[in-house]
């Protein structure tokens, strides 16, 4: 996939089939929506654009917002590349939010881009105009040679797949769900950094995690079992993850960490990069009266 940093590298003479959004999590819905983008790409003769955001739009249009992202923007764009994208470009800077939706579609879309059609999400507004809809972007489109198409809603069930549900439910700590729109397991990043040692102490060494970008979701506090990746580690490891403040050992008001114990493995991993896939929500983080009931409990869920 070609992540166009630069205007030269738009293919000017084939010309992309586009769909626009910031696609937080690459959900079921996103899935479908590229997969029907792909479909009139082949259709048209034409390549695959994703144009997506570095930052939450509202995190630039607000310097005081902080979004909770299920997923960073290294992640989005190495999971596009996997579905089979053939290019993506990445708005970075504010101005292009002040743009009007017709400006947009012609400077930005047609001029720089070489899209010939667009595919709008169904729920999607785009440009400083966003009380704007579809009608009007067929309108635009007309003029400025972009077929422009909408696609319609997906649902899992009774839910409606959104980013926002999504949150919630991870909030919640109910993963099946979340499994079920994201089409995979949520998963955390970061770099293995040293902690107190307290699961070494009691026979449980964990991997402290710091994530990749503060921004990340992180989610109910409690116990997951999960899968761990490990760099340089060809294989998978099953794990047990704490997310929390340790209630056993340190008083209220600790900062929450994020330490997996990890099975079957040893070996020293400070500084290497970790994946962890969240597979279930095991129980709540509570407090022992002592060490060795906190180790009967940990035994426990290594076998959940």
């Amino acid at each position: 996939m070609t992540v166009i940093e630069d205007f030269n590298l738009v293919d000017k003479e084939c010309g992309y089939a586009c769909t626009i959004g910031f696609f937080d999590g690459l959900h079921i819905g996103h899935k479908a929506l590229i997969e029907s983008l792909k479909k009139a790409a082949e259709q048209r003769g034409l390549k695959t654009l994703i144009v997506t955001f570095a930052q939450h739009p509202r995190e630039l249009m607000k310097v005081s917002y902080v979004p909770k992202l299920l997923t960073t923007t290294s992640e989005r764009i190495e999971m596009l590349e996997g579905l089979g994208v053939d290019a993506c470009y990445v708005i970075k800077d504010k101005q292009t939010f002040e743009f009007s939706s017709s400006y947009f579609m012609n400077h930005v879309l047609a001029e720089k881009l070489n899209v010939k059609y667009l595919l709008v999400g169904y729920d999607h507004h785009f440009g400083s105009d966003r009380e704007h809809g579809i009608d009007y972007y067929k309108e635009c489109g007309a003029k400025f040679g972009v077929e422009v198409e909408q696609e319609s809603a997906v649902s899992a069930g009774k839910t409606m797949v959104s980013s926002s549900e999504i949150r919630r439910q991870l909030q919640a700590g109910k993963l099946d769900n979340i499994t079920k729109l994201l089409g995979y397991n949520y998963f955390l990043e970061g770099t293995v950094v040293h902690g107190r040692s307290v699961g070494k102490e009691i026979g449980f060494p964990t991997a402290n995690v710091a994530l990749n970008d503060v921004r990340k979701l992180i989610p109910k506090e409690g116990v997951y079992s999960t899968k761990v990746k490990i760099e340089d580690e060809s294989h998978i490891f099953k794990g047990v993850l704490n997310i929390g403040v340790r209630p056993t050992f340190i008083k209220l008001g600790s900062e929450k960490t994020i330490e997996v114990h990890i099975l079957d493995f040893s070996g020293d991993i400070y500084g290497k990069k970790i994946r962890i896939e969240l597979l279930k929500y095991l129980r709540a983080e509570e407090k022992f009266e002592s060490a060795a009931q906190l180790t009967k409990q940990i035994q426990k869920d290594i076998t959940l």
